[in-house]
C-alpha cells in the first residue's frame, strides 16, 4: 500500500491486506503467509514519520522435528520510524544503539509500507518452528514420524560420546 506524505496533516488510520504474491513464500523455505490483516497509524511530525500498529495473520510452516506442516497464528504489533534519506548520518562507521534497529530511511513523497509489514511478519517467524513443544520428530533409524507411530527399531544407546556427556546432562 502505497501512502502519500502530502496527504497527511497529522495522522492517518489505515488497513490493509498484505497478499501481495512477491510476499506469500520466503525463498528457499516451505513458509506461506495466508493473507497478513494489518491496521497501523501513521503520524507525521514534521518531517519525521512513525508507524505503529497491528499485524495479524496465518503462517504455514514445516516442522524441524517431524517435518510436517503447521499453522502458526501471528498477531504482533509494529513501531517504527521513518527518517529522510537527507537526514543519514555522513559517517563512515557508525555504531548502532537499540533504538536505532527500529529507525528506517526514505525518499520522496510516498512510503510503501508493505515491506515493512512483510519484514515484521518475516522477524517473527521462530528460527526453529515446531508444531507443538511436546513433538517426539522421526525416528533416527526408519523415518516414522513419533507423533503418530511408534517404531520398533532397535536403537544403539551406548556410544563413546555419550558416556563422555553423561556428566553434563544432569
Amino acid at each position: 500500500m502505497i501512502i502519500k506524505l502530502s496527504e497527511i496533516e497529522d495522522h492517518i488510520v489505515v488497513s490493509g491486506t498484505l497478499d501481495d504474491m512477491n510476499y506469500r513464500r520466503i525463498e528457499g523455505e516451505s513458509t506461506v503467509f495466508s493473507p497478513i490483516e494489518y491496521t497501523i497509524t501513521i503520524t507525521k511530525f514534521d518531517k519525521l514519520i512513525s508507524i505503529k500498529g497491528s499485524i495479524d495473520g496465518t503462517i504455514t510452516l514445516t516442522c524441524a522435528k517431524c517435518l510436517e506442516e503447521f499453522f502458526l497464528p501471528l498477531h504482533t504489533t509494529i513501531d517504527i520510524e521513518l527518517v529522510p534519506k537527507e537526514m543519514t548520518p555522513h559517517v563512515a562507521e557508525l555504531e548502532l544503539k537499540g533504538d536505532d534497529l527500529d529507525i528506517y530511511y526514505f525518499e520522496g513523497d510516498e512510503i510503501d509500507v508493505d515491506p515493512y509489514i512483510y519484514e515484521e511478519v518475516v522477524l517473527n517467524i521462530p528460527i526453529k518452528p515446531l508444531c507443538h513443544d511436546a513433538c517426539k520428530g522421526l525416528c533416527d533409524v526408519c523415518g516414522k514420524n513419533k507423533n503418530i507411530e511408534e517404531c520398533t527399531c532397535h536403537k544403539n544407546s551406548y556410544t563413546l560420546l555419550a558416556e563422555k556427556l553423561k556428566p553434563f546432562m544432569n
